[in-house]
C-alpha cells in the first residue's frame, strides 16, 4: 500500500467505538516539562472464542517527538503493513493558557535630539 492511499482521521471520543479491524493511533501531549510527547499504537481486532477483542500493541509511548513527526513515521508503518487508517489527537496545542511572549518595552516617546 503506498502512503498516500492512507487515511487520516481524528481519533474517536472515549465511549466511542472503533469499526476498522485494524488502525494505527497517534496521540500527542504536552510532557511534564513541556515538551510534546508521542504514543503511537497498533489496533487490531479479532475474534477470540466467538468474542471481538482487541489487540493493542504499543509502538512507542511518550516519545519526544512532534505531533507531525510522528503521523509521517505511522504512515509510513500503516503503509507498510497495508493498514488503511490512522487515526490522531494532538493535545499538545490544548494548553490551560496562551502564554504570550514577553514584550520589549518601548518607550513612549523618543530621547533622541533634533
Amino acid at each position: 500500500m503506498k502512503a498516500s492511499q492512507i487515511r487520516i482521521l481524528k481519533a474517536l471520543d472515549p465511549g466511542e467505538s472503533y469499526v476498522e479491524p485494524a488502525f494505527v493511533l497517534v496521540e500527542t501531549a504536552l510532557g511534564d516539562d513541556g515538551e510534546t510527547v508521542t504514543t503511537i499504537e497498533h489496533c487490531a481486532s479479532m475474534l477470540v472464542n466467538d468474542k471481538l477483542r482487541w489487540n493493542v500493541v504499543t509502538l512507542g509511548q511518550s516519545v519526544p517527538l512532534t505531533h507531525a513527526g510522528a503521523l509521517e513515521w505511522a504512515v509510513s508503518f500503516a503503509a507498510s503493513r497495508d493498514i488503511p487508517v490512522v487515526y490522531q489527537r494532538d493535545e499538545s496545542k490544548n494548553l490551560p493558557y496562551a502564554a504570550a511572549p514577553k514584550a520589549r518595552s518601548t518607550p513612549a516617546h523618543s530621547s533622541a535630539s533634533k
